[in-house]
């Protein structure tokens, strides 16, 4: 017979980046928990939103990847190629593993656990030379 069910936890929270124009970058994010949860990658795009939006594979004109693994914990990670100032922002990866999580008529006994990190993306210094 199998265990308990126990809540969703962070093994592994994204860390925040100062990445260059141009560069990529990669978050991470690792999950325990009984039964296995379910993670998603949200962001909020530029500085002024207070409105987060799902990432997913394939968003930001092919520029996301999301790549995702369920063992026995969950693993997800969001690579973005080709950097913009536009993808500065904060990114959260999101878990849960209440079984009515995705249920709109009914709210999940337990809420999504989040973490959160900021994405800084700089543009290339011009470096002057003197004669």
């Amino acid at each position: 017979h199998s265990a308990a069910a126990y809540t969703a936890g962070f093994i592994k929270s994204p860390l925040s980046e100062v990445k260059l124009m141009e560069d990529n970058v990669e978050l991470n994010c690792e999950v325990i928990g009984k039964p296995t949860p379910e993670i998603q990658w949200w962001g909020i795009e530029g500085n002024d939103s207070e409105v987060m939006s799902q990432l997913y594979d394939g968003a930001r004109q092919q520029r996301v990847k999301i790549n995702s693994s369920y063992n026995i914990n969950a693993k997800s990670s969001i690579k973005i190629t080709n950097l913009s100032i536009e993808d500065t922002g904060t990114y959260e990866c999101r878990a849960s593993n209440d079984p009515d999580r995705n249920d709109l008529q009914k709210s999940p006994k337990i809420k999504w656990i989040r973490s959160q990190a900021t994405l800084i993306v700089i543009e290339h210094p011009i470096i002057v030379t003197s004669p």
